[in-house]
């Protein structure tokens, strides 16, 4: 019997998954950056008839009449080239004339210099006094805007140069000199001439302010946990290039925003299996859950939604980054609104079950879920009534944020250990539409926490978030908002049944 011979096999194939690196968005966040206002005085002056280099050779003409002309290229640090340019701009004019290799004023340009000043008068220079708005991490222009109470809640950057802070006085001029030409149509009517900045001669520090930076957090999916700050629906080319010093502080936002790995967090993955078990048994590898599959198979579906013609709302649907992401917020209204239309009834309220992640909802974009959410929800019984129900709970653990009181018509807040891991979050409109996300580092012992998970209008995995919120809730003693109620409990129980 002959032995078997080696059989040749090609390389396994690499599909699509095993090479894919899409970039996705894993986050928004609003943040306050921290500005001044600086009262600047300042010389301004129309449009000359010549240069300011050809004023000032008429200047040194004035108090020495006939100088060499390679003594006056000499003088500035001219080449030949300088030197001829600025010369016949001067001659060209009028000004000047030019004898056996030396310059000389004309009698115009005499005219230009009035008794007892050195300065010629080809235009007029205007005294003005403004007050410009600057950020002080780059002293770049920051425009002054009325922010809220939500947005005054905000995170802050940091500063990270305090004495650059400290001494943003003397920083200012070569600041207003560099952004002049961004400043001045604001400062200067559209019909009257141009105008060009003189001088800076004196600054006074002025009132602090804040104005509101968008950052839109991008990963990848090899490194998900590890993402950049995209600002560029904030501020685009150049503008971004004088702000470098901004981009450097959201960086380190969102570094300060990594988060170990918990033990809690397989916890919530099961409770992703638990409420949706036939749809998370095709992403399980051993026994667990793997989130990494789900990331994968979320992004390449947003990869869908922007083709020709993007799917319809599946029953249940894997996601990857947060709900204020504006794909998944998308797909958040478009899954309600098919729901809506396919049980022929309108919701009442919306609850959001709040992750005990950092700076979570701190993106204008959440009261504006909010509000759009309650356009599609339905009538109550005390319409018109001093205290209406609210239309928007929050379940916070521990002390809720400022901004997320203002945000939502009931915050209640309960200990921080409960039925719901700390890192999940859900949130449902009952009977409708459930959304649930594990807020987890993902590769790595400690990395920005990326929200991965599932959102769903099937009937079974809406009615097990339901049941698993009314025991919930329980636990929530206190209640802030905008519309706080004498047993929110019962309200809120009602409502999930």
């Amino acid at each position: 019997m002959t032995a078997s011979r080696p059989k040749l096999s090609l390389p396994k194939y690499r599909g699509e998954d095993e090479t894919h690196d899409a970039l996705f968005d894993v986050a928004v966040y609003d943040v306050l950056l921290p500005c001044r206002q600086f009262v600047v005085r300042h010389k301004v002056t129309e449009a000359g008839r010549v240069s300011m280099t050809a004023e000032f050779l008429l200047r040194l003409l004035h108090s020495a009449d006939g100088i060499d002309e390679k003594d006056f290229g000499t003088f500035f640090g001219f080449d030949l080239g300088e030197r001829s340019y600025v010369i016949r701009e001067a001659e060209e004019a009028g000004y000047i004339t030019r004898r056996n290799g030396r310059l000389w004023l004309t009698t115009i340009g005499r005219g230009l210099f009035r008794i007892g000043t050195d300065e010629p008068q080809i235009y007029e220079v205007e005294q003005k006094t403004v007050t410009a708005g600057f950020d002080l991490l780059s002293l770049a222009p920051a425009i002054w805007d009325s922010l809220g109470i939500f947005e005054l809640n905000l995170p802050e950057l940091k500063i990270a140069d305090t004495q650059r802070v400290a001494g943003a006085r003397k920083l200012v001029p070569e600041s207003f000199r560099k952004f002049y030409l961004e400043f001045a149509p604001k400062f200067h009517s559209a019909q009257s001439k141009p105008r060009f900045l003189y001088s800076v001669d004196h600054v006074d520090p002025g009132n602090r302010f804040s104005s509101v930076v968008r950052v839109v957090v991008k990963s990848r999916i090899r490194q998900p946990g590890f993402p950049e700050p995209d600002l560029s629906e904030w501020r685009t080319g150049y503008d971004l290039d004088d702000r470098n010093e901004v981009v450097e502080r959201c960086a380190a936002f969102l570094s300060g925003l990594n988060t170990p790995r918990r033990p809690t967090d397989k916890d919530g993955y099961r409770l992703l299996r638990e409420i949706a078990p036939a749809f998370t048994a095709n992403y399980v590898r051993g026994t667990e859950l793997d989130p990494v599959m789900l990331l994968k198979s979320a992004v390449k579906a947003t990869e869908d939604m922007h083709a020709d013609t993007p799917p319809s709302p599946v029953y249940t649907a894997a996601i990857a980054g947060s709900l204020f992401t504006h794909a998944n917020a998308h797909k958040l209204f478009e899954t309600l609104r098919h729901s809506i239309e396919r049980r022929k009834e309108r919701p009442p309220v919306s609850i959001w079950v709040v992750p005990q992640i950092t700076a979570w909802g701190a993106t204008r974009i959440l009261p504006m879920i909010l509000e759009q959410l309650e356009e599609l929800l339905g009538p109550t019984n005390d319409e018109g009534a001093l205290n209406p129900s609210p239309r928007s709970i929050a379940l916070v653990a521990g002390d809720p944020q400022r901004y997320l009181r203002e945000a939502f018509d009931l915050v209640a807040s309960g200990p921080a250990n409960g039925v719901v891991p700390p890192t999940v979050e859900i949130f449902i409109v009952p009977g409708h539409v459930v959304a649930i996300t594990v807020h987890a580092p993902l590769g790595t012992t400690q990395s920005f926490p990326v929200p991965v998970g599932l959102l769903s209008f099937d009937a079974p995995v809406v009615q097990r978030a339901q049941e698993i919120l009314s025991d919930y809730i329980k636990f929530f003693s206190l209640a802030t908002g905008k519309s706080v109620l004498h047993d929110h409990h019962a309200f809120i129980e009602h409502a999930l049944r």
